[in-house]
């Protein structure tokens, strides 16, 4: 049977149109939005996905709605013409990503003082004093100084920085600055602490003012009020931590007695021995300190025990007293403090030949330098390191409690 029914077929040019239309229907344009917005140190970052596609435009945005003006690329005939619809405005989030105090970019913030448990900045030469400082994403802190002195982190929250002061190279330091430094070495900013007019034009102290110095809600370097905020001045008012040491009266007098016997010999009291005074004149310094004697470590009507005149009896004597004195390696000598005890193996014997009484100890960026008080070899400060150099020896340490 003849079927008179024939498919017209279409122009060339027809078909390769529809293809072009078809391509563009399917075709989707994307547009990326990144924004960062600071915040206290915390860095937000909102990416937003616009997709474009024949006559609608969606945006896949954060927490907040984002409002993206639509941009569209030249088309290839007029009909293809993009019209963004009121989507744009109102898209659900999706696709926010925050980079919290965990993540490496986070940025610590010192918003207090040091304070110890009293509320107060202040403890002893002797070191140990638990201390506080709050802020903003902590956890990144990951070293301090007091003075030249490192600090013992203890922990690190969010909010919360927990130090253990060291213990200070000097008697009578005073107030020393505080520094805490960041993973990457850099110093961790500190809070303005300082008034700023509030939009009545009264001022705002206190944790307002400091919340409206360091997140303002306006764009940087203004006010909530809309008052400019001089980026110079602000800066020179930002505090300086600092802490307080006060002087250990039992060390004190301790090295007030080395330093006034070290060459004038205090033999009326407790008599010479010539040629080895060195322990003797050492258990002297420690009775100023405060120590009392007993049975293994005394003087008396001219007679010391073992303990008391020699330098290997007397290292005996303080291994089996740890509530006296606890070892430290030469390795350990940042943690050396003045009125610890030193002690030399001129020939690496194994005997302890010589000792002394910590007077001076001084950090430098190349190492600790410690400097020592004692008799036979009469000395105020003589250097560990120069005594070491001169025998050969070994020397070790006694940390005094």
């Amino acid at each position: 049977m003849r079927n008179d029914f024939v498919r017209p077929v279409p122009l060339p040019e027809t078909r390769k149109s529809a293809r072009r239309k078809q391509k563009k229907a399917r075709t989707t344009r994307h547009l990326l939005v990144v924004a960062s917005i600071g915040s206290g140190g915390t860095v937000l970052a909102l990416v937003a996905g616009l997709v474009l596609g024949g006559q609608d435009a969606t945006a896949d945005a954060g927490p907040a709605t984002a409002s993206v003006a639509p941009v569209a690329s030249p088309s290839p005939t007029p009909t293809s013409t993009l019209t963004p619809s009121s989507t744009t405005t109102d898209a659900p989030a999706s696709t926010a990503t925050i980079e919290s105090a965990s993540n490496p970019v986070a940025v610590p913030i010192i918003r207090s003082a040091v304070a110890a448990e009293d509320g107060a900045a202040v403890g002893p030469v002797t070191g140990g004093t638990t201390v506080t400082l709050t802020g903003t994403d902590l956890t990144a802190v990951a070293t301090a100084t007091f003075g030249d002195n490192p600090a013992e982190v203890v922990s690190a929250t969010p909010d919360t920085l927990t130090l253990h002061t060291p213990a200070a190279t000097d008697l009578d330091p005073g107030n020393v600055p505080v520094s805490v430094f960041s993973a990457t070495g850099e110093p961790v900013e500190v809070a303005v602490r300082t008034e700023i007019p509030a939009g009545d034009g009264t001022a705002v102290s206190g944790p307002d003012a400091l919340a409206t110095a360091i997140e303002p809600t306006a764009s940087p370097g203004v006010t909530a009020a809309g008052d400019a905020v001089d980026a110079a001045a602000a800066s020179a008012a930002a505090p300086a931590l600092s802490f307080t040491y006060v002087p250990d009266p039992k060390i004190t007098a301790q090295i007030d007695y080395a330093l006034a016997h070290w060459e004038d010999y205090n033999s009326d009291v407790y008599g010479v021995i010539r040629g080895n005074d060195c322990v003797n004149f050492t258990s002297q310094s420690l009775i100023a300190r405060g120590w009392t004697m007993d049975a293994d470590w005394s003087f008396s009507a001219g007679k010391y025990s073992t303990a008391w005149a020699s330098s290997t009896a007397f290292a005996a004597y303080l291994a089996e007293h740890p509530e006296r004195a606890t070892a430290l390696t030469d390795e350990q000598r940042s943690d050396v403090k003045v009125g610890d005890i030193v002690q030399f193996d001129w020939d690496r014997s194994g005997d302890r030949d010589h000792t002394g009484i910590v007077s001076r100890v001084v950090k430098t960026g190349s190492g600790v330098e410690i400097y020592y008080a004692g008799h036979t070899a009469n000395t105020q400060y003589h250097s560990v390191d120069e005594s070491l150099a001169n025998t050969g020896g070994t020397v070790s340490y006694w940390s005094v409690v």
